[in-house]
């Protein structure tokens, strides 16, 4: 025995390793724990020889028998007994353990396990599985906890530092973002969720207070997908180890949020072992920011969002106007609001970019690096020819209008639109990384169908000739009926049966994802789809492979789940009727509630019993979604009691009479005055002071209120409060009545604050709608009136309160006084509102 193993050590550094720990047991084996169960001494034995062979070691049995003694060992097969003998694979998984190597050795010098470690196991009780989005695919616990403490660093493996090969080969972006940048951002969001500051190394030795990343996991276990990692925690320390940079990534969003759900008292975590890896390779958000102008800074905080989630790809529409469905109904399609986001400071192109909201080059780039570092890829889409009312309105003599009256589709019959589109993509192919280009061309004339399959086709050709890059399009074949066949090689992303079949489109070789409506589609005030996602349903039952909700087993249309040309799905965003009904802030919320479902499907898919029931799930999830680093887009002011903000001024300043300390400041000749009239002290705003206050803005639910006595002379369109987010004005451009305006758009409650006189003025939010008090009574409900394809509607805004400034920092602020502001984080009713009102005076109006 003695000579078998001395063959170990001169041999590789693997075997070396086993050498000296296989001496190391023999030399103590007698002060161990013999096994209580023979049974476990041949099962032991029989995974050994396994491991052994996979490591194409000696097969030694005086050694085997020496090692089976060890105490070690014991502790390890205690805790993998139970009601039946352990599994074969966890078997050598155990074995690995024990000896401190994979079964599939890593070739690092300095060889950390992908396997539990000796702490992450129990003879008793193992920890339950962590709770996390998406949940983990495998866990083995073991007992005990590991603390994050001030000590701990972020080790990144020198060896894999700026990456590892296959990075590139697990990614549509050019590149990719490696481990030690992954890091930097590791650390930003353990501060956000714990306030201690994590140092990060790039060393190859790790203590038992670090959180070590490292690469090199078996790039052939197909399970892994590249996508995949191990995360052992146990007493010597955390390691994640994955086969990508992504990878690694993805197992510090599982850990970030444990450490969100931890006791905070101490941020201990569960010791154990997690191998966890995505069913599907594409877990997509799609975002139409064509038809609503969403700022650069929004769309940064979606991919943090979904990365949050293990997303990883973000596909962003660029271009569109409203939906039209009806025939003869946008006859002035040419007055109709269309957007092109994307700005280019080349004359030919920079015409068509929108002035309200378009990104340059640059716009794009620092984009495109930011979600790169979130494990986000993404996918630009200029939908052409339908849909293209952007371009259209500057060359109506391109567009198809016999009859339809429609104005966005182009006219494919002109090869002058053929050229322009060559042109646009010369342009603009060269500002994105992605490997994968949409060009959309859904919704075409259905009487031109070869036309359009001659289009997409010649489009697959010019892009993989001149820039390397492979195309996708929205399911459209079905009604674009023709002889021409579409190449198969171009990705579709499916939508509706109307215009698709998958199985179809798998039985002639195309990729596909699901983003099947109305499922996986979401159209705030629409009707036709869903406002809301209803994620109860999608956690209980949608699949990225299930197309038909209400027939899953139906095979005419639903593919395997293990359909290999089925990529993945996920949630569609559109705004087909331009959100003036919606705020930025509320689609936000609407996204946020949805996409923790949706990683939940597209990363662990079905988990039968294994998985917790959706009465369980949701509070998790919902403190998970409220505590993600880097989110502000919630709007939802941290607060110790019902009271955000609450100013009497009779301090003689604007101090926050809530237990938040918020006080405000006020500025540029703000005043506080004796007002009288039961009114005790109040400030005194002319057009150019304000008060401004440490919160931004509130969302629903929430109540905002003040006392205002404006004089006879007003600016038009005087502000009350002010944000980012919008403004509440006391008249507009055309009445002296209360107006909100929110993403620039306008919404008069008809309400009129009479001068020289004190009046009480509130809003309240719900989730629903926007209640409007004056003098505490209920006069009105904020609205705006939409075009739909055959209907016209009042439709009710929840408005995002404004609250950053009281008056304006433009130089637009109400003259008068204001008394008794307050912020409260519900909703309330008139009884309520009079209450609080009058608890800000003593005077009736």
């Amino acid at each position: 025995m003695i000579d078998e193993l001395a063959k170990f050590k001169t041999g590789s550094m693997e075997e070396r390793i086993i050498h000296d720990k296989v001496s190391m047991f023999l030399g103590n084996w007698h002060n161990s724990a013999k096994l209580s169960d023979p049974r476990e001494s041949v099962q032991y034995r029989d995974a050994l020889l396994t491991l052994l062979s996979n490591v194409n070691m000696v097969r030694s049995d005086a050694i085997i028998q020496d090692i089976t003694l060890q105490a070690e060992l014991a502790e390890t097969f205690w805790y993998l007994r139970g009601p039946s003998p352990p599994s074969e694979q966890r078997m050598v998984v155990a074995t690995a353990s024990v000896l401190g190597v994979a079964a599939n050795p890593v070739p690092d010098s300095t060889l950390v396990s992908a396997q539990p470690s000796k702490t992450a196991s129990s003879k008793c009780h193992p920890n339950p599985t962590p709770f996390v989005i998406p949940s983990l695919q495998q866990w083995d616990g073991g007992n005990g906890k590991w603390k994050l403490s001030k000590a701990t660093r972020i080790v990144v493996d020198t060896s894999y530092a700026k990456g590892g090969a296959l990075d590139a080969d697990n990614t549509f972006m050019a590149n990719p973002s490696n481990l030690q940048q992954f890091a930097a951002g590791f650390q930003s969001d353990i501060k956000s969720v714990t306030g201690i500051d994590v140092e990060v190394v790039v060393s190859n030795k790790h203590s038992k207070n670090d959180i070590f990343l490292t690469l090199g996991a078996d790039a052939k276990d197909p399970k892994l997908n590249h996508e995949g990692y191990h995360m052992d925690i146990g007493k010597k320390g955390i390691t994640i180890q994955a086969v990508t940079s992504r990878g690694a990534f993805w197992g510090t969003r599982s850990l970030l949020q444990m450490l969100i759900l931890a006791d905070e008292s101490g941020y201990a975590l569960p010791q154990g072992h997690a191998r966890d890896y995505p069913n599907y390779h594409e877990r997509k958000l799609f975002q139409d920011i064509a038809r609503k102008p969403i700022p650069l800074t929004d769309l940064r905080e979606y991919a943090t969002l979904t990365s949050f989630y293990k997303f990883n790809t973000l596909h962003h529409h660029y271009n569109d106007n409203p939906a039209v469905m009806v025939k003869n109904l946008m006859p002035d399609w040419q007055t109709k609001y269309s957007a092109f986001r994307l700005r280019s400071d080349n004359p030919a192109y920079s015409m068509y970019a929108n002035n309200d909201t378009s990104f340059t080059k640059q716009d794009i780039r620092e984009y495109q690096d930011f979600v790169k570092v979130r494990g986000i890829d993404l996918i630009p889409e200029i939908d052409t020819p339908a849909h293209s009312l952007c371009f259209t309105k500057f060359h109506p003599e391109w567009s198809i209008n016999n009859g339809t009256a429609r104005g966005d589709w182009l006219d494919l019959g002109n090869q002058e639109v053929w050229t322009f589109l060559e042109g646009v993509w010369s342009e603009f192919a060269g500002w994105f990384d992605s490997k994968e280009i949409s060009i959309g061309a859904d919704e075409y004339d259905p009487t031109k169908g070869d036309l359009a399959r001659k289009f997409v086709n010649h489009f697959h050709d010019y892009f993989a000739k001149n820039f390397n890059k492979r195309i996708r399009m929205w399911g459209s074949d079905v009604r674009l009926p023709g002889t021409i066949e579409i190449d198969s090689n171009i990705h579709t992303d499916h939508w509706d049966f109307t215009y698709s079949n998958p199985l179809d489109l798998i039985r002639r070789g195309h990729s596909i994802s699901n983003l099947n409506a109305p499922d996986s589609y979401m159209v705030p005030r629409a009707q036709a789809y869903p406002d809301h996602i209803d994620t109860q349903k999608i956690y209980e039952l949608w699949e990225p492979w299930v197309f038909d909700i209400f027939d899953k087993t139906n095979t005419s249309r639903n593919v395997s789940p293990d359909e290999p040309l089925l990529i993945g799905g996920g949630l569609a965003v559109w705004l087909d009727f331009l959100s003036e009904s919606v705020t930025r802030v509320e689609l936000y919320d609407r996204v946020s509630h949805a996409v923790g479902a949706f990683g939940e499907k597209l990363w662990a898919g079905t988990k039968g019993s294994d998985r917790v029931s959706y009465e369980k799930w949701e509070p998790l999830a919902k403190k998970l979604r409220e505590n993600i680093p880097g989110i502000t887009l919630r709007r939802r002011p941290e607060t110790k009691g019902q009271f955000v903000i609450s100013y009497d001024f009779e301090d003689g300043a604007a101090k926050d009479g809530s237990e938040n300390g918020y006080d405000g400041k006020l500025s540029n000749g703000a005043k506080v005055v004796d007002a009288g009239e039961g009114h005790g002290k109040a400030v005194q705003l002319s057009a150019n002071s304000y008060i401004t206050t440490p919160v931004e803005s509130i969302a629903y639910p929430y109540s905002v209120g003040m006392w205002v006595k404006p004089s006879g002379e007003q600016k038009p369109n005087a502000v009350l409060l002010e944000s980012g987010d919008g403004r509440l004005l006391i008249s507009n451009d055309t009445a002296p009545t209360v107006t909100f305006e929110q993403d620039g758009n306008k919404y008069d409650t008809q309400i009129i604050l009479p001068a020289d006189k004190w009046s009480h003025i509130a809003f309240s939010a719900d989730g629903v709608q926007t209640s409007v008090f004056f003098n505490m009574r209920r006069q009105a409900i904020v609205n705006y009136y939409n075009s739909r394809w055959d209907m016209l509607k009042n439709e009710t805004l929840v408005v995002t309160a404004p609250v950053r400034t009281i008056g304006s920092t433009e130089g637009n602020s109400v003259n008068g006084l204001i008394d008794g502001v307050f912020v409260l984080d519900r909703s309330v009713y008139s009884g309520e509102m009079s209450f609080i009102a009058n608890h800000y005076a003593n005077a009736l109006p």
